[in-house]
């Protein structure tokens, strides 16, 4: 897997920075507006209910009045004289467009009218066909004790049977008319069909047990109920793109009002069945869905799209600044690196003739001697570092190269510590090796010294008081692995995960003071790695082991 450049991360966290808000906020956005959406589904269907609430309480008001005047019939009907209740009744239905039949019985259950005597074709069809409902005393009987509508089947024999929806008037409407007809008992409505046409009776039962029945010109009430509805062209302004319409119990249109064109089959968005005695019709809602649920999608969008827009210019901006940040510092690298270059030929010049002179001294001259050590070991103290700062900068730009040459482990390992044996006799340190890997193999010498030499620096810097290195070489098929352990303080739980990233160094009281870059482990972990091995921190009890394995195989 291909390893990730640092800018090609700052890119990726970038887009990521940009694309999460951006995401996130969308899907706010889209619940927002479905929530949104619930809520006016929920008005429009409220407001779809008022609506229908209304014309229901319209058309319950003109029955309630269509009692008040019928109750004030009866009692006009009550006080007839018997010898000319014919008369005086068919002349009431005569001035009465609204009242087609009426039957009166007597507290016997016996027809007081229309008499038997005197019956004309009409009043005789009329008795014939509501023969179920006024022969049955106990119809009336049993809805004077009833407040509330309820739906009976009434029959006469077994061969006649005829549906009928019966309803006792609210007690609100019978305490309302208390106050002027006092000798009211009960009332109520019969609903009942004549073939297929739907009809409406109205019973009054006084304190004498008589019952009037008043039988409603079907034809006139559904004038009057029109005339209490809406104009179609006046409502149609306050229902905006919508329509009522008025069905019967067989869903015929009776009424329609409202400038919405309402399709065909198409589905009502709400319904309402009417209160007795229409309990069976109903008012139907129509319009279009759509328009009354609107939702500001454009509105949204649009604030999502600036939010978009700013996000991404705020990541371009950081983006710009952090590659003039790169720029500069990969001017600052460059000119370390120039600076490095530069410093190497002079430096390997003065360690050279310093040798030079260090053979050429007397046995006598033990203090030029020394003088020349300590310049020996500094320049080389010193090329290790630029060596160091070399190799960082090539790692960074992958320029680092393994080169492998035949040759032998242990003589590499000699060669490093060789280097280090008088600075560490100084500090009164010492080496203990135990050599194990003297076969010939493949590996790059260069390479291999700079990493001994980053952890033998190590061990001489933050070591001493431990005064032993233990230093073991060990092939292992295709590896090589070479040990390395001091005897020093050893490096704390908090900082063993850390101690190989770039620049990292442990702070503590043993370490402070002491001068150091923070790159000889990450540099000494990158060329193993390049090598086909790793350097890892193998946990000891005492002091620090470093454990070095490298490819040694000729590929």
């Amino acid at each position: 897997m291909r390893k990730l450049t640092a800018q090609q991360k700052i890119k990726y966290v970038l887009v990521l920075l940009i694309t999460l808000p951006i995401c996130i906020l969308s899907w706010l956005s889209y619940e927002l507006q479905k929530n949104e959406q619930i809520v006016q589904a929920h008005q429009a269907q409220s407001l779809i209910d008022s609506q229908l609430k209304r014309v229901e309480r319209e058309l319950q008001a003109y029955f309630e009045q269509l009692e008040i005047q019928l109750r004030s019939d009866q009692q006009t009907l009550a006080n007839l004289q018997q010898s000319k209740l014919t008369d005086q009744v068919r002349d009431y239905l005569q001035a009465s467009p609204l009242v087609q039949n009426i039957f009166i019985l007597a507290n016997s259950g016996s027809l007081l009218f229309p008499s038997n005597n005197q019956i004309s074709i009409k009043e005789e069809n009329f008795i014939s066909q509501t023969k179920p409902i006024w022969s049955n005393p106990e119809l009336f009987q049993h809805l004077a004790s009833q407040d509330e509508a309820q739906q009976l089947q009434v029959s006469t024999d077994s061969t006649a049977r005829l549906e009928v929806e019966a309803f006792a008037s609210p007690a609100s409407q019978k305490k309302a008319v208390a106050s002027f007809a006092p000798n009211i008992l009960s009332s109520g409505w019969i609903s009942w069909y004549s073939g297929n046409h739907h009809r409406l009776l109205f019973w009054v039962k006084d304190s004498l047990n008589r019952v009037i029945g008043f039988d409603l010109n079907r034809m006139r009430m559904l004038s009057d109920l029109i005339n209490r509805l809406p104009d179609a062209s006046q409502y149609s302004k306050s229902l905006h793109q919508s329509a009522i319409r008025l069905l019967n119990d067989k869903s015929n249109i009776l009424y329609q009002w409202g400038s919405y064109v309402i399709k065909e089959n198409e589905q009502a968005l709400g319904t309402r069945y009417l209160s007795p005695p229409l309990a069976n019709w109903k008012v139907a809602y129509f319009g279009d869905n759509s328009k009354m649920v609107n939702l500001n999608w454009v509105g949204t969008l649009t604030g999502l799209l600036a939010f978009m827009i700013a996000l991404i210019g705020l990541g371009v901006y950081f983006y710009r600044e952090q590659q003039r940040e790169m720029i500069q510092a990969q001017q600052r690298v460059s000119f370390v690196n120039q600076v490095s270059h530069e410093l190497k030929t002079p430096l390997t010049n003065i360690r050279m003739y310093a040798e030079l002179l260090t053979d050429q001294l007397y046995e006598e001259d033990q203090q030029q001697s020394k003088y020349l050590k300590v310049i020996t070991g500094e320049s080389l103290r010193l090329s290790r570092l630029i060596e160091n700062v070399l190799n960082f900068s090539r790692a960074q730009r992958n320029a680092i190269k393994i080169n492998k040459l035949p040759g032998i482990i242990d003589e590499c390992v000699k060669n490093t510590i060789v280097a280090f044996e008088a600075t560490l006799h100084n500090k009164g340190m010492q080496f203990e090796v135990s050599y194990s890997a003297e076969q010939p193999v493949y590996f790059d010498k260069g390479v291999i010294e700079q990493i001994l030499n980053n952890l033998f620096s190590n061990a001489e810097k933050y070591a001493h008081d431990g005064k032993n290195i233990s230093v073991t070489t060990q092939l292992l098929n295709e590896h090589c692995k070479i040990t390395v352990q001091d005897y020093g303080p050893g490096i704390p739980t908090y900082a063993r995960n850390r101690i190989f990233e770039p620049f990292y160094r442990v702070s503590s009281k043993l370490t402070d003071g002491i001068s150091g870059t923070g790159i000889g482990l990450n540099i000494a972990r990158q060329l193993a790695r390049l090598h086909g091995g790793d350097l890892t921190l193998s946990g000891m009890e005492v002091g620090t082991c470093l454990v070095l394995s490298i490819n040694v195989s000729s590929e």
